[in-house]
């Protein structure tokens, strides 16, 4: 059995029932968990797995780590707000573990060790709770840590350097594809390398090696709950308004064919494939789900596998790393969606190719695009000071917004036609939102709730301010 030390951490196989490991063994198999059962966690294993943190190495030996154990959903509540972490699994999770270090006293230090010292504390713990059986995630996504301290009344010369969910595991994810060594391992000298990412939101910067390896690494950081929301990564709703209208317009273009053969492009995570899968696998042929790398299909086909076991689904990868390829035969699909995927272009034109080629003549494709014309303000506030960081646009990666002139000029040089839009999203809700909190605030509830129901329902907006909406839907075919 794999000990931390042989006083503090003792053999907990009756406990779990878990074999004897080695650290390597331990390491490899050890995964962020985002979904929990049910379940308490005794204080007993809570101190064993603390007590794994005091064997981490610390700078100058000082060993200025705190913790605090929560479990009260009310302590939870408590810090989100104050945090605003937003997390699912915070709540989920039976114990919190919020990480604490007294930066005091080296808070000018270049290497930033307090911080590192704690990390190494943290990923003691999430080895300890690997090897108790647990399942454990390490949230450092807080928006606000100082928020932990003050829901936590810690003293001031603590600095919260994240929190760790910790409970019995109610999921089993896959391993999510490593780098090789090799790939990250040189001598004497750095390497010349080229950078795996951009921090830069525009997409002509990137690569499409860069884009691939990108939107692999993403996937498994992401997870997706049973329910169908996902979790940390995307904020959109699976069963949102948008995603029913969307399954619903492509359950209405299936309805035109006998047993179409339809291809979603560049799926991720899946969801707007499970949607239709949900919806109208009965109706579908054969289902194509095409990405860039095989690690993204893996991924996609573990999850479904926890949800639904389709047999007409067949991912394809693209073939060449340098070119955009879509590894099917010319005229052989019927429907082609294409849900927000040619913002990572730059130039749209050699994906559109592509989506053309395997088109059947009067086949149709449901394109939905980011509108440039939308208030995205947090966008236009970086255009302004000329600051194109991923930032809030760390999940998705580069991106770029479409006025509905361009795309469409886009479609018509391709060779589509285009037979309909639909704009998705309008500013009209954006500012009913706003109104919405602003009645919240001042406890007007009543008229809180009647202006989302009337949010709902102009969901989707066919009149002409639908040039405004944030996302607009194409329905284009090829004649």
């Amino acid at each position: 059995m794999f000990r931390f030390s042989e006083h503090r951490l003792q053999a907990c196989e009756g406990e779990t029932g878990l074999k004897s490991a080695t650290f390597y063994d331990l390491a490899h198999r050890r995964r962020s968990t985002r979904l929990f059962k049910d379940k308490s966690v005794s204080p007993e294993i809570i101190r064993r797995i603390v007590s794994a943190a005091i064997e981490a190495p610390s700078s100058c030996n000082r060993q200025l780590w705190h913790c605090v154990v929560v479990t009260e959903p009310a302590v939870k509540m408590r810090m989100n707000k104050f945090s605003s972490a937003e997390q699912s699994y915070l709540y989920d999770a039976p114990v919190l573990l919020a990480v604490f270090y007294d930066c005091s006293l080296e808070n000018h230090n270049p290497c930033k060790t307090p911080f590192i010292t704690a990390g190494m504390a943290i990923y003691a713990m999430l080895l300890a709770a690997e090897e108790e059986g647990l399942g454990a995630i390490y949230l450092g996504g807080i928006r606000n840590p100082a928020g932990i301290a003050k829901a936590l009344n810690a003293p001031p010369w603590l600095t919260n350097v994240g929190v760790i969910c910790l409970g019995h595991k109610a999921d089993d994810p896959p391993c999510p594809p490593r780098r090789p060594v090799d790939e990250i391992l040189s001598y004497e000298e750095c390497d010349s390398k080229p950078a795996h990412f951009h921090a830069d939101i525009r997409p002509h910067l990137w690569t499409l090696r860069q884009l691939a390896d990108f939107r692999d690494k993403l996937i498994w950081y992401k997870g997706i709950h049973i329910d169908g929301l996902t979790l940390h990564a995307d904020p959109d709703a699976r069963f949102s308004e948008k995603y029913r209208y969307l399954t619903g317009r492509i359950g209405m273009l299936c309805a035109q064919y006998e047993k179409p053969s339809v291809l979603d492009i560049l799926s991720l995570n899946g969801a707007l494939i499970l949607q239709m899968l949900n919806t109208c696998s009965d109706d579908i042929g054969t289902l194509y789900a095409y990405e860039l790398t095989p690690g993204t299909l893996e991924y996609m086909n573990a999850y479904f596998k926890t949800l639904i076991r389709p047999e007409n689904l067949q991912g394809i990868v693209n073939e060449d790393p340098d070119t955009l390829r879509i590894p099917l035969p010319d005229s052989s699909v019927d429907l082609i969606t294409c849900y927000e995927r040619l913002e990572h272009f730059d130039d749209p034109a050699p994906l559109l190719r592509e989506i053309y080629r395997v088109l059947k003549p009067g086949g149709k494709v449901l394109a939905v695009v980011s509108n440039r014309f939308y208030p995205h303000l947090y966008r236009y506030k970086r255009m302004k000071k000329r600051k194109y960081a991923l930032g809030r646009n760390w999940n998705r990666g580069p991106e770029r917004k479409y006025n509905p002139r361009e795309i469409e000029a886009c479609f018509r040089a391709t060779g589509f036609t285009i037979d309909g839009m639909t704009g998705l999203q309008p500013v009209e809700r954006k500012i009913l939102g706003v109104i919405e909190q602003l009645c919240k605030k001042f406890k007007r509830y009543n008229r809180a709730d009647a202006l989302a129901a009337r949010s709902e329902r102009m969901y989707t907006n066919r009149t002409v301010s639908r040039y405004l909406c944030s996302s607009l839907a194409y329905e284009i075919s090829r004649q």
